[in-house]
């Protein structure tokens, strides 16, 4: 599974049982050029989603085989370490995934 239809299925299984999430989205800046603006420091985790009765997690979404960068580690620890859910997610752990976003896979 690619990292992009990886992302496709959680956000779809969030939606379904009431998340709201939020994704920013690269840009092509010009032909074969892509670029994700932002401001802060890099390594930010590919989603962040919110349920009312939930909590809040943030996620880095990873293919079996990929690597997190050191700054995305950084982001993961630092946030568990002041009390957000912070996740490397990867399609081997969709039965989980479901589990934690409250509905079945």
């Amino acid at each position: 599974m690619t990292e992009s239809d990886f992302q496709k299925a959680v956000i779809e299984l969030a939606h379904r049982n009431g998340w709201l999430v939020y994704h920013a989205v690269p840009a092509q800046v010009r032909p074969g050029v892509w670029r994700t603006t932002y401001a802060g420091d890099r390594g930010f985790p590919d989603l962040m989603m919110v349920h009312p009765t939930r909590g809040g997690l943030f996620v880095e979404l990873k293919t079996e085989r990929g690597r997190l960068t050191p700054e995305q580690e950084t982001w993961l620890s630092t946030l568990n370490q002041v009390g957000f859910e912070a996740y490397c997610w990867r399609p081997a752990m969709l039965d989980l995934i479901a589990q934690r976003l409250g509905g079945a896979w």
